[in-house]
């Protein structure tokens, strides 16, 4: 039979466990804390910007990327065309719970730069195909739209002329030609007007989650591993107090008796 570890030492282990679990939920809750931040500068963004009167193309691709960021919801103005050979769909984009679409139409301006523009939502039909054709007709175009960030999620292995994110990136390397990779444009309006179009993207709803609550519940968790740490030990510790002395009475019994008494002689009072 293994000779058992002495008390400190095994209660030394198990601190070392909580201390790590603690820092795990720690870790957790910063995350959480981060992902809150994140969440109100967006709603700031929104804020600030969605309203605000359009910029021209030209101030907003001289931006930087980090300059960028601070006007997104910003609307700009650009003259120009569609670059319609270059039609993209982003496919899993629901509204409303319906699968569908969203339509990608890389946009020349007149100084040759190259802006791709999310025209809309198209639904899905039954066979998760396109439920109609919504592409522009060719020429001159005056365009209002919202700066919109690059999504940083890889796109994975999807029908020719489909992707599932719009990575701006992987798109110039798709398209196989220079476009503005810091930002693609939300259309707002465009003039001469289509007959039809794809279904407009509403305005993001501005709730900032449960972040904070979430960070909340990790530290508690945290400190609830220390707690639940601190009761065993000083449980085992009345445990041994009672094997090494049979007269010894543990501390939650002593209150109970101490309770009881005041009882009694409250209700001896009373009688007297």
């Amino acid at each position: 039979m293994k000779p058992m570890l002495k008390p400190w030492v095994r209660w030394t282990g198990w601190f070392l466990v909580a201390t790590t679990f603690a820092v795990a939920c720690v870790g957790l809750a910063s995350w959480q804390i981060d992902r809150r931040a994140e969440a109100v500068a967006k709603i700031e963004r929104v804020a600030t910007n969605y309203d605000k009167t359009p910029i021209d193309a030209e101030e907003a691709l001289s931006l930087s990327e980090s300059e960028v960021i601070t006007i997104e919801w910003r609307q700009v103005r650009l003259k120009g065309s569609y670059l319609l050979e270059s039609s993209l769909l982003v496919r899993n984009r629901a509204v409303a719970g319906q699968p569908g679409f969203v339509q990608l139409i890389p946009f020349e301006t007149n100084t040759g730069d190259i802006v791709v523009i999310e025209r809309g939502w198209i639904a899905a039909d039954s066979e998760l195909n396109p439920s109609a054709d919504f592409e522009p007709s060719d020429g001159s175009k005056s365009i209002v739209a919202r700066v919109r960030l690059s999504e940083t999620i890889a796109n994975r292995d999807s029908p020719v002329g489909q992707l599932t994110s719009i990575n701006l990136p992987e798109i110039q390397t798709l398209l196989g030609t220079d476009i503005e990779t810091g930002f693609y444009l939300r259309l707002v309006s465009e003039s001469p007007s289509e007959a039809g179009y794809p279904q407009p993207l509403s305005r993001p709803v501005l709730d900032e989650g449960n972040h904070l609550s979430y960070a909340v519940q990790w530290i508690i968790f945290a400190l609830m591993g220390f707690f639940a740490l601190f009761w065993a030990i000083r449980q085992e510790s009345e445990y041994r107090k009672m094997e090494a002395d049979p007269n010894y009475v543990p501390r939650s019994a002593r209150r109970k008796g101490n309770q009881d008494s005041r009882v009694e002689d409250e209700i001896l009072d009373r009688k007297s």
